[in-house]
């Protein structure tokens, strides 16, 4: 109580008074899209420690500036599968390390969290279809098993974490009751479920994070020139699922002490994402301008403001400022209750745009051929 107290009277006073000098002083950010264009360019050059140089690059070698490579065609199925793929393998992992270790209260972690894993795969088959045009296609890369193809043994992965999620839900239906209680019922009902879930999370680590892996294993300079997107859509994997899982507990009505510990694994996923969002940048440099700079064939903006801004930085600190002050009172639980589905909320919204924003510009990428070339040097 005392560390709410002075948090209420002390702590927030003194940072409300000094938001509009921090604001002013670190950010500068003016009114006009001139001055906003301006901020972004300055966090470009921060994060990736690259500052265009147009005179120079010009006279760089090229083929007529036609671009090297043949741009990507994934479109929004790829977009929506990295996405789910995502929700799948993160609640997959939060349900089996709350089954594993959690307390009896944490039952409802394992339920939700496994019946919205597999809800979330279920489209992923569909997506992939429609994006290959043809059914057939799916089919055929299933006749083949290749160690060294990122996507041969994505197929397969998923395909893997597909029957035992389906497997694991469904026993969790049957202990639930929603399948009856005739035998086979019963026979469900008595399967292992913690020990299909052992290699179960294995794979959904997998896929959490070979999506990442996937784009790293093509040419385009934007998501090869570094080898952390594995890393951080994993990250992300976890960060939303959590997220995801808390919403629908919220909603629920289910006992503060869950969602505390949820609202801790999902600062820490969010805080991992950022650390390794901005190495990737550090790390791609010049070939990162497609993703966070502002010219016409770039997708800073969207990039700073909706996925970096609302849906990273800005929840991270409205969690931390949750789990600083703590729980209180009932009036304080409501509200609690309300900022908790608007960071499930903006944590979803930013796990969406890190996909979308990184297909996105990887396209842009794939038709720079100066920096196609220089990635090449490398």
């Amino acid at each position: 109580m005392e560390q709410y107290r002075f948090a209420k009277e002390r702590l927030l006073p003194s940072i409300v008074e000094r938001i509009p000098t921090i604001w002013n002083a670190l950010y500068r950010l003016p009114t006009s899209q001139e001055g906003a264009t301006n901020l972004m360019e300055r966090l470009s050059t921060l994060t990736t420690g690259y500052t265009p140089d147009p005179e120079q690059e010009s006279q760089e070698a090229s083929y007529y500036d036609y671009p090297v490579l043949k741009q990507p065609f994934w479109s929004w199925e790829i977009i929506w599968y990295f996405f789910l793929g995502g929700l799948a393998a993160g609640c997959y992992v939060i349900a089996t390390i709350a089954s594993l270790f959690g307390s009896k209260e944490d039952r409802a972690v394992v339920r939700t969290g496994y019946y919205l894993s597999l809800l979330a795969l279920l489209p992923c088959p569909l997506l992939l279809i429609k994006d290959l045009g043809r059914p057939e296609r799916f089919l055929n890369m299933l006749r083949i098993f290749k160690v060294k193809s990122a996507m041969s043994m994505g197929i397969w992965g998923l395909l893997s974490f597909s029957l035992l999620s389906g497997l694991t839900a469904i026993i969790q239906a049957a202990r639930d009751g929603l399948l009856g209680k005739w035998w086979g019922a019963r026979l469900l009902a008595a399967l292992p479920q913690k020990l299909l879930a052992l290699p179960g999370s294995g794979f959904a680590f997998f896929v959490g994070g070979y999506t990442g892996v996937l784009l790293t294993a093509t040419s385009v300079p934007l998501w090869s020139r570094s080898k952390l997107l594995g890393g951080i859509f994993l990250s992300s994997a976890l960060s939303t699922s959590t997220a995801l899982i808390s919403a629908v507990l919220r909603i629920a009505g289910i006992p503060g002490n869950t969602l505390h510990k949820l609202e801790k694994m999902q600062w820490t996923a969010l805080f991992v994402e950022i650390i390794g969002l901005l190495a990737f940048l550090r790390n791609t440099g010049r070939a990162a301008r497609p993703l966070v700079g502002t010219g016409p064939d770039e997708h800073g903006p969207t990039f700073w403001r909706v996925e970096f801004g609302l849906g990273l930085l800005l929840p991270w600190l409205l969690q931390g400022f949750a789990l600083l002050l703590g729980r209180s009172t009932a009036a304080g639980q409501r509200n609690r209750q309300g900022r908790g589905l608007l960071i499930s909320l903006l944590v979803l919204l930013g796990g969406y745009f890190l996909r979308r924003t990184m297909i996105k510009a990887g396209h842009a990428s794939s038709r720079d051929a100066r920096t196609t070339l220089w990635n090449a040097r490398r």
